[in-house]
């Protein structure tokens, strides 16, 4: 489900509107710092979509790995504030950006946004894990003989 609303993001955020982004996460997270977080992680992972169908390779996948840059120091600072201030050429992400990558609260931020992004992960191995652990560790036994 979140791949498919960050796809429909990409294709406004292509036509140069992303006040889609800006309502959707106003309706889903907190105005503390980490809508901005959001935002900018989003249009980080928008301008660096390319190729034929680029508008899919805007998953949640991509955008946690972008988010969880927070958590990677580099020095007294993070990734995504190395990348910020040092690689990124877009004003739109910087305007977003700017004044939270160096937040104290940031790792706060960081958090939640993960904490969501970890609600849409798949779940298959997990569920058949949980529903057939005996059948699971049985077989494992047998293989082991």
């Amino acid at each position: 489900m979140i791949n498919r609303i960050l796809m429909e993001l990409y294709d406004d955020y292509e036509k140069g509107n992303i006040d889609s982004l800006i309502e959707f996460t106003k309706k889903t997270l907190p105005s503390d710092g980490t809508d901005k977080l959001f935002i900018g992680c989003v249009l980080i992972m928008f301008s660096r979509c390319n190729g034929f169908k680029a508008r899919y390779s805007a998953t949640r996948e991509e955008l946690l790995s972008i988010v969880k840059a927070i958590k990677e120091k580099l020095g007294d600072s993070n990734y995504l504030a190395f990348y910020v201030d040092r690689i990124n050429r877009e004003k739109g992400i910087s305007k977003y950006l700017k004044d939270i990558v160096n937040d104290k609260n940031v790792d706060k931020y960081a958090g939640l946004i993960i904490e969501y992004l970890e609600q849409f992960r798949p779940r298959f191995v997990d569920d058949l894990k949980e529903d057939h652990k005996k059948n699971i560790d049985k077989y494992i036994e047998s293989l082991n003989r």
